[in-house]
C-alpha cells in the first residue's frame, strides 16, 4: 500500500467513525491522531455515551488484538494482566499467564480507568510509557498501540496525576445535543467500521509520521503557545510537550501534508486541560497562536450550540416563546454573517473549517425554526 493510499484509507475510516459517533468529530480526529503517534486517549463522560464502542470500532478497523475491562476498587491484577502460572510457582517463580490479557493487546480501554487500586495503576505505568510488563524478573516488551482510558470523573489525588498525565489526548463526551443525531443513532444498528487496516499498515504509517518534517514555525508556535499557558496557569511537563510535537506531525500527515504547520498545533486544546472547564480558555490560547480564523470559526460555532440550547429550554407565555425564539434565530443569522465575513484571507484549511461551521449552524437554524414552528401550533412537526 503506497502512502497516498494509507492516508486514503485513513481518510474513509474518519468518515465511517464520523458517521458512525455523529458530534465525536473531534475525538475521531484526535484518537487517529493519537494511535499514528502511539500515544494515549483519555474519555470523560457519564455512561452511555459510547466511549466503548468507539474504542471497539477502532480496534475493529486496525483488525489488532484488543482487550477491555470495568475497572472497580476490588479489581484485582489478575483480571487485566493474568493469572499466575502454577508450573512458575512451583519453581519459585511469580510469573502470569499473559495471552489474551492487556499485556499482548494493541488498543485497550479501560473504563472506569481511575477506580483501580494502586497496584494495578502501578504496573500500568510503565506498560503505558515504556510499553514493557514485568513479568517475573522479566521486562517483557508489549504490542501496546494505544489504551483508552474511560471515566465519569475526573482523578482525585497526587498519586493519580503520574498515570493521568500519559493521556496525552483528553476528550469530554456529553449526550448528544441534537433531535435528528440522536434519531440517527435510534434508527442505526450498533456501530460498525467497514475500513480494515493492517497493523503492517499501520506500523509503516507511523514510520511516515515521524518522518513528518517539523517547521521553524511551527516550533515558534508551540513555544509561544506553551509561554501563553504558562502565563495562565496552565502547566504542561516537558515530556508533554514533547510528545505533542509527535502528535503534532500525525495532525499534519492526516491532510497529505509532508511538513507541519503552526495550524497543525490547534489539536493541542485538548491535550492540556486538566478540568473541562479549561477548554474554552486553552482552545483560545492555542488558536491565538496556531490558527486565529479556525479558532474564531470554532467559538462562533459553540456560540451557535449555545444559542441552540437556550432555545430547546424555552418555556413561557406566548409572547415571550416568539420573542425569544426570535431573538434566537437573529442570532443563528448574525453567526453566520460572522463567518461569511471570516472567509476573507482564511487559509485552506481555515476555509474548511468554516464552511463547516457554517453548515452546522444552517442545520441548528433549521432544526429551531421547526421546533419553533412546532411550539407555536404552526404547520406541525414534520
Amino acid at each position: 500500500m503506497t502512502a497516498t493510499s494509507t492516508v486514503t484509507s485513513f481518510h474513509a475510516l474518519r468518515q465511517q467513525l464520523n458517521a458512525a459517533f455523529p458530534e465525536r468529530r473531534d475525538v475521531v480526529d484526535g484518537s487517529l491522531a493519537a494511535v499514528l503517534a502511539n500515544e494515549h486517549v483519555f474519555l470523560l463522560g457519564p455512561p452511555g455515551t459510547a466511549k466503548s464502542a468507539f474504542a471497539r470500532s477502532l480496534s475493529t478497523a486496525f483488525a489488532v488484538p484488543y482487550f477491555e475491562r470495568l475497572l472497580t476498587k476490588f479489581s484485582t491484577p489478575e483480571e487485566l494482566f493474568g493469572p499466575l502460572s502454577l508450573k512458575a510457582l512451583e519453581q519459585d517463580r511469580y510469573a502470569r499467564l499473559v495471552d489474551g490479557y492487556l499485556p499482548t493487546a494493541a488498543i485497550a480501554f479501560l473504563d472506569e480507568f481511575f477506580k483501580a487500586n494502586s497496584a494495578i495503576l502501578n504496573a500500568l505505568l510503565s506498560l503505558m510509557n515504556e510499553r514493557v510488563f514485568h513479568n517475573d524478573a522479566a521486562a517483557v516488551p508489549t504490542p501496546l498501540i494505544s489504551l483508552f482510558g474511560a471515566s465519569n470523573e475526573l482523578p482525585e489525588g497526587k498519586e493519580l496525576e503520574a498515570t493521568f498525565d500519559r493521556f496525552l489526548v483528553r476528550y469530554e463526551l456529553a449526550y448528544l445535543r441534537r433531535d435528528t443525531h440522536l434519531r440517527a443513532v435510534l434508527a442505526s444498528p450498533d456501530p460498525a467500521v467497514s475500513t480494515r487496516i493492517p497493523v503492517d499498515t499501520l506500523r509503516a504509517a507511523q514510520a511516515e509520521v515521524a518522518a513528518v518534517a517539523v517547521s521553524d514555525a511551527t516550533y515558534d508556535a508551540l513555544l509561544a503557545i506553551r509561554q501563553s499557558c504558562k502565563a495562565e496557569g496552565v502547566i504542561a511537563s516537558d515530556r508533554r510537550w514533547k510528545k505533542l510535537v509527535r502528535l503534532t506531525q500525525a495532525a499534519a500527515w492526516l491532510t497529505n501534508a509532508t511538513t507541519t504547520t503552526p495550524e497543525d498545533l490547534l489539536i493541542l486544546t485538548d491535550s492540556l486541560w486538566r478540568e473541562p472547564k479549561e477548554r474554552s480558555k486553552i482552545a483560545r490560547l492555542v488558536g491565538e497562536k496556531a490558527d486565529p480564523v479556525s479558532a474564531k470559526a470554532a467559538e462562533i460555532l459553540d456560540a451557535a450550540h449555545d444559542t441552540a440550547a437556550r432555545v430547546a429550554a424555552l418555556s413561557g407565555d406566548r409572547r415571550a416563546y416568539i420573542a425569544k425564539g426570535a431573538e434566537a434565530l437573529e442570532d443563528f443569522r448574525q453567526q453566520q454573517q460572522r463567518l461569511d465575513d471570516l472567509k476573507n484571507g482564511a487559509g485552506p484549511r481555515a476555509a474548511t473549517t468554516i464552511t463547516d461551521a457554517v453548515q452546522q449552524i444552517q442545520q441548528l437554524h433549521a432544526e429551531i425554526a421547526r421546533a419553533l414552528s412546532s411550539g407555536l401550533g404552526i404547520g406541525g412537526a414534520r
